[in-house]
């Protein structure tokens, strides 16, 4: 690949990954969105959040387990209370790595 096709590549790539953010960006940054829009929009960090934890949660092999040796899924359970109850983000991440950390350390 030559210099030239890997700096267009690149570029591309970049005006691919900037462009959707900052055109809705632009645009919008004036104008008020109705209420419902607002809070619809709100939504969306949970769902992808949840879009992104649910396979590595209920299937981290491939296939679904809901069995006890899923720690990750019974350790996701009082994380996501605490998150709930505290709505501290970084004690909830110090929490949900270190009690998965001493859960295998424990359990070999």
């Amino acid at each position: 690949m030559s210099d030239l096709t890997l700096a267009l590549t690149i570029a591309g790539m970049a005006a691919v990954t900037f462009g959707p953010r900052l055109v809705p960006t632009l645009f919008l940054a004036a104008a008020a969105l109705p209420r419902p829009v607002v809070v619809w929009l709100r939504q969306v960090p949970p769902a992808v959040i949840a879009a992104l934890l649910a396979p590595s949660l209920f299937a981290p092999s491939g296939t679904l387990d809901l069995g006890p040796g899923n720690h990750g899924l019974w350790l996701a359970v009082p994380t996501l209370l605490l998150a709930w109850r505290t709505r501290n983000f970084y004690l909830t991440i110090a929490f949900g790595i270190g009690s998965l950390a001493l859960l295998r350390l424990a359990t070999g």
